[in-house]
């Protein structure tokens, strides 16, 4: 039995075993604090991203905090990967499991890795290696190698740091990158420069800091914008220097510097805006020209649309339609370019009604044929009461009461007949006749448009199966009107203005 004085012996001593342990364990944990932010420090956007290390048994990569031998890392607990040794016992377990232990597979290099990294010998084969590391599964990276690693790590960016602030950097990135360093270099103590520096920088406070903490005097001004982005960091121009006069004349000559410069830009911008505004009345003028000298009834062009619902509902300032004719073997087709911020694509215009085919790649029906020459021989008896020699379209722009024609949708049954006897896989009712441009007494123009959403470049599927129309107002068809719609802003209204003359088409239609 143990006497009360053994007992407290013993308490003393596991007291004082506790207290070593707790001791070296701050020790520790300091040290490795110390450690960590060190390399922290040192790892911050490193110049040198790679180093070699070269040990006893082997050459490793380190890149600030990882070894690596062959681009294979090290692994801390490889047991797993260790096959279980061949004993008689294990051959009896494995005659009486169906399946044994399945044990991932890992390629030499690795196991020539994991080797090297516990300080182990890295020959022979597979197994000779898998033997080797048999009750070395969980050791760690000897000491020695990671503290070389660090050093080596160290040691270089440290070159390349100095190499850098040496021969490349300017000195705003000195001064920006470590301003105590920099001023210091610049003024060293006891030295009778007295000329002030001077840096443009975007930060201002560490250095009138660190000149504070040197005895140097700082002043700074706003250094004109170089660029004309909306969001602009503020620039500054910093005079730094030992004299306190000389920095205040230094800054005073930068403030005049500086209004000159803005004196300049504002300037630039003023007669930028000058010409711009000259450009764009020259264009306007050209325009109105053209579209004056065009002839009448003339909708090949661009045109400048309108369209309440759309502009308000989707923030869209400018709506523009492209409007051309397009000559195929098979006849003339009518198309347009639209482009309404909100959705763009491409109009497909149908012929009017009652407009004949010019050309036909089959004879049509003796019924159709008659309905055409009943409709040509009415036109014809129109003309002659009205005394004029005229086309198939008023070619003067203006009907009798001076009015566009009413917004009719004809019958689609003659042209879906056309289409079904067609061999083009264009349906015949996109083929214009001799009638290829409007007139007061014409009826609207229906067509169907294929559209995606520019900004998300989403597709409108569907949107070709819903017919529309277009109607070219009187006098001389320079305003239209017409209707629109999409599954996402739904039907709606428009109306235009032609402000161009027309061009060449922008998509190819050779093969439509």
């Amino acid at each position: 039995m143990a006497s009360e004085s053994d007992t407290t012996d013993t308490t003393d001593m596991d007291i004082d075993t506790d207290a070593n342990s707790q001791t070296e364990t701050e020790t520790q944990t300091q040290t490795q604090t110390e450690t960590e932010t060190e390399t922290e420090t040192h790892n911050a956007d490193p110049p040198v991203r790679h180093v070699l290390v070269k040990c006893d048994a082997a050459v490793f990569a380190y890149d600030g905090h990882h070894l690596t031998y062959q681009d294979h890392g090290y692994a801390k607990d490889i047991a797993p990967y260790i096959p279980p040794p061949v004993t008689a016992e294990a051959e009896a377990a494995d005659a009486e499991c169906p399946q044994p232990r399945q044990v991932p597979h890992k390629p030499p290099a690795w196991w020539q890795a994991q080797c090297l990294f516990r300080g182990l010998p890295s020959h022979g084969t597979v197994a000779d290696l898998q033997e080797r590391l048999r009750g070395h599964e969980n050791d760690p990276i000897p000491r020695e190698t990671r503290e070389r690693a660090r050093r080596t790590f160290k040691r270089q960016n440290a070159r390349a740091r100095e190499h850098s602030w040496r021969h490349e950097m300017s000195p705003e990135e000195k001064a920006s990158r470590d301003p105590r360093r920099y001023l210091r270099e610049m003024f060293p103590a006891g030295s009778p420069v007295k000329e002030p520096v001077l840096l443009t920088t975007y930060f201002v406070i560490n250095i009138q800091e660190t000149a504070e903490e040197l005895g140097l005097w700082c002043a700074y001004t706003h250094a004109p914008t170089e660029t004309e982005a909306v969001v602009q960091m503020a620039r500054y121009w910093v005079v730094v220097g030992p004299d306190r006069s000389a920095v205040t004349e230094r800054l005073r000559m930068m403030e005049r510097e500086s209004q000159r410069l803005k004196c300049e830009q504002e300037e630039e911008r003023r007669e930028l805006r000058r010409k711009n505004r000259a450009l764009l009345r020259s264009r306007q003028l050209e325009a109105k020209h053209a579209v004056a000298r065009c002839q009448d009834w003339d909708v090949s062009g661009v045109w400048h649309l309108r369209c309440p619902q759309i502009q308000e509902g989707w923030d869209v300032q400018n709506m523009t339609l492209k409007i051309y004719l397009e000559r195929t073997a098979e006849g003339p087709q009518m198309f347009a370019d639209l482009d309404f911020g909100a959705v763009a694509g491409v109009f497909r215009f149908e012929r009017c009604a009652g407009g004949a085919r010019m050309t036909a790649p089959m004879k049509p029906d003796r019924d159709d044929h008659d309905d055409e020459s009943g409709e040509d021989d009415e036109n014809e008896n129109e003309n002659e009461n009205e005394n004029e020699n005229e086309n198939d379209y008023d070619s003067s722009g203006h009907s009798s009461d001076g009015e566009s024609g009413q917004m009719d949708i004809h019958n689609q049954e003659g042209d879906e007949d056309n289409e079904h006897r067609r061999h083009s896989p264009t349906p015949d009712v996109f083929y214009f006749g001799s009638t290829t441009q409007p007139a007061a007494k014409n009826h609207p123009w229906n067509y169907r448009y294929r559209g995606e959403d520019p900004a998300a470049g989403v597709v409108d599927h569907g949107s070709d199966e819903k017919l529309y129309t277009i109607t070219v107002c009187a006098p001389t068809g320079r305003t239209l009107q017409g209707t629109f719609g999409g599954s996402a802003f739904g039907d709606c209204t428009f109306t235009g203005v032609k402000v161009g003359v027309g061009g060449p088409p922008e998509i190819d239609t050779s093969e439509e």
